[in-house]
């Protein structure tokens, strides 16, 4: 994958775990949402295709090689999702230019990278993870995306449904999935921007799907991911853009020792973080973009911050902008 025109000035502690996480983030970004077993009807209803769509991570295990474009970048990646006794886990091999290589276990992430020892990121309440199941309160997205069935189209030989998943303003991406008739895995994902037009396009180019030995589906609670949402902070919590909540915080340590404060944000599709963290020379003071990887930094009164995800520029800005300081800081 192309892990190049990391902006050199970002140099803050939550900039290493950012450049941490965007190290991989081309690789994990293939497999944002991935998803089962049912008999295709005449009139598709595209809600069902979406939970259909989740149920594949849970049931279906495949290799496949696939190709990611951003701009006039293009790569190739052989992977493999693999099940086992309800435990799911990934691998992906860099087919072009320096080998790389990325894995998701129990224990979270590792990532080999040419000339670096083996980097393992912790599984845990910021882990997006390589192919994950999100658990769609449809009511809540309905309010911030538009849901549809686009029609039909062949990918990598094989029928799909098209589902789009429209953003209605400008604080997040929308999707378009190609939904595998057979399986419901998605065989191609669009990340759009708001005039739908794509920012990136990830693409199986072949597949094998191995539908034996599938692990039972878990259920899942719509809206388990906002269960921490009431312990946002009110200071965060009543300017963020419409839709997004609190979902999780955690605590990180700096190289140099430092207490890091973590909290993860969603809209039960789209995400970001915000990390604050005492200032550092060389954090990020304004705006940066790594491919569809938006981030915003400055200080909020003694404390330095920065939002940084796969949303809009306008989304970090809002959410840097709307801060204030903290009581005591």
């Amino acid at each position: 994958m192309v892990l190049r025109r990391y902006p050199s000035r970002i140099r803050s502690g939550a900039a290493r775990h950012w450049r941490r996480a965007v190290g991989t983030t081309l690789l994990l970004a293939a497999f944002a949402l991935w998803g089962p077993m049912a008999p295709v009807q005449a009139a598709q209803d595209p809600e069902r295709l979406l939970e259909r769509m989740n149920r594949a991570l849970e049931q279906v295990q495949f290799d496949g090689t696939l190709v990611y474009l951003h701009g006039h970048d293009l790569a190739a990646l052989r992977v493999s999702h693999r099940s086992n006794d309800g435990t799911t886990g990934e691998s992906m091999l860099s087919l072009t230019g320096p080998v790389r290589a990325l894995s998701r276990h129990a224990d979270g992430v590792t990532c080999m990278l040419p000339d670096a020892a083996p980097l393992t990121v912790r599984k845990g309440h910021g882990d997006g993870g390589i192919l994950r199941s999100v658990p769609m309160d449809f009511a809540r997205l309905r309010k911030h995306y538009r849901i549809l069935h686009a029609g039909r189209f062949r990918i990598a030989g094989r029928d799909t449904e098209v589902v789009g998943v429209l953003a209605r303003d400008g604080y997040r991406y929308g999707y378009r999935f190609y939904l595998d008739q057979a399986s419901g895995l998605p065989l191609k994902v669009d990340l759009l921007a708001q005039d739908e037009t794509p920012i990136q396009q990830i693409m199986f180019t072949d597949i094998a799907i191995h539908t034996n030995g599938a692990a039972p589906s878990r259920p899942m609670a719509a809206g388990q991911d906002v269960a921490a949402a009431s312990d946002a902070p009110d200071w965060l919590a009543d300017r963020l853009p419409p839709g997004f909540r609190v979902i999780s915080e955690e605590s990180l340590a700096r190289d140099d020792g430092a207490s890091i404060r973590q909290l993860v944000v969603s809209d039960g599709l789209a995400s970001f973080s915000v990390y604050l963290e005492p200032p550092s020379d060389g954090a990020l003071q304004g705006e940066s973009r790594l491919g569809a990887v938006s981030a915003a930094g400055g200080l909020v009164g003694a404390q330095q911050a920065t939002v940084v995800g796969e949303v809009p520029p306008a989304t970090v800005r809002t959410v840097l902008g709307g801060m204030e300081p903290e009581a005591g800081s």
